[in-house]
């Protein structure tokens, strides 16, 4: 089962951690907001945790396969 992210970009603060974690994954946009990479596969729940959790601002969320967040 692999595991999707969704970034709220109202409470991104711009600090470049994720995109520093996972450059395949994420990027920042013209607004220099994080954003998912078009295309960018499904994680491992672990890694999709530590992405969530690495984030200052916790606009980072982790959605199950029926697309409900996941509690961490």
């Amino acid at each position: 089962m692999g595991y999707r992210l969704r970034v709220d970009r109202a409470s991104c603060q711009s600090s470049g951690r994720c995109i520093a974690a996972a450059p395949e994954r994420l990027e920042l946009d013209d607004d220099r907001l994080a954003r998912l990479r078009a295309g960018a596969p499904e994680l491992p729940l672990a890694e999709a945790l530590a992405l969530a959790r690495g984030c200052p601002a916790l606009a980072i969320e982790v959605l199950g396969d029926d697309g409900e967040p996941v509690d961490f």
